[in-house]
């Protein structure tokens, strides 16, 4: 068993005008290695634990109706791994940019992937790790993890677009080896339900990203870069079992960059934005429009040296 040490982590922005915050603290705990047993569960129809939708949210007693829109206004920190296995948590600023770096724990070398979700209630960020094929998350203060499920192992992509499905809570696309593209809606605890088939082919794209709305319709969209360095449009249907319309070209150049993540709305502004990571380490900011057409407006350079980190989201 790994020992991490925790540190407290800053909570997502709610709104354009909010500051992020601490409202839920998130402290990193302490991981469980994949067993040999993984791999069992990549073989049925689900690759997690299967969970009943719990009464109430094991975070807070508001309603579903009195949940902000997942699509619509979130802002999360930038966080990244370095080659110790320290994670760094960056909060967001306004106009653009983000906060001096919080240490947010230490041990997470042997960690294959990460992403973050905003918790059931809306205030606070879920952070997930994969070790191995297990997959834990990282949620409320002094939380040690909770394990969602293993066979994970089987996905070599994560993206948390928003809500897919028209529901209060926000979900999970997975791609596997394989290059098949999966949805898990979310339960307010964290958890998700069994995997429902987006579409297979998405392993001719290198990056997937997006958070929220991009469109202005309201629905969760995401964008995928191809091989050749073209950026598409993926925009939602709020149908969780046809997630996204056909693809539409928003640009071509975008190899330049070796992480494209989305993580809402960076610049307060209350569109959703993208962020992008060149070769040489410099991070650009790419405002939200809302416009199907053009998506994102003219890149903004927000730092340098963030090649330091092997892993960014």
């Amino acid at each position: 068993m790994t020992t991490h040490h925790p540190r407290r982590r800053r909570g997502l922005r709610a709104r354009a005008a909010a500051v992020a915050a601490g409202t839920l603290a998130l402290t990193l705990g302490v991981s469980v290695a994949a067993s040999a047993s993984d791999a069992a569960a990549a073989s049925g129809s689900t690759t997690a634990a299967r969970h009943a939708a719990p009464a109430t949210s094991a975070f807070s007693s508001a309603t579903a109706d009195s949940l902000p829109d997942p699509n619509l206004g979130w802002s999360f920190p930038l966080n990244g791994r370095d080659s110790s296995g320290t994670l760094w948590d960056y909060a967001p600023k306004s106009g653009g940019g983000f906060a001096a770096r919080e240490n947010s724990g230490t041990g997470f070398g042997a960690a294959g992937a990460f992403f973050q979700n905003n918790s059931g209630d809306g205030t606070s960020v879920n952070m997930y790790a994969r070790f191995g094929g297990t997959l834990r998350r990282y949620g409320s203060s002094q939380s040690p993890g909770t394990v969602i499920g293993s066979g994970w192992q089987i996905y070599n992509a994560f993206v948390t677009p928003g809500n897919l499905g028209g529901a209060v809570y926000p979900d999970l696309l997975a791609r596997d080896t394989g290059g098949t593209l999966w949805v898990y809606l979310s339960y307010a605890d964290g958890h998700f339900t069994s995997r429902t088939k987006v579409g297979a082919g998405w392993n001719i794209y290198s990056q997937i990203a997006g958070r929220g709305d991009l469109t202005g319709d309201g629905n969760a969209d995401i964008v995928a870069r191809d091989s050749s360095g073209t950026l598409w449009l993926y925009k939602g249907t709020g149908d969780y079992h046809a997630p996204f319309a056909p693809r539409t070209k928003i640009g071509a150049g975008w190899n330049i960059y070796n992480k494209i993540l989305g993580l809402g709305d960076s610049n307060g502004d209350g569109l959703n934005d993208l962020i992008a990571r060149d070769t040489s380490g410099g991070l650009w900011l790419y405002p939200g429009t809302g416009n199907a057409t053009t998506p994102y407006g003219k890149r903004q350079n927000i730092g340098t040296g963030w090649n330091v980190y092997n892993y960014l989201f």
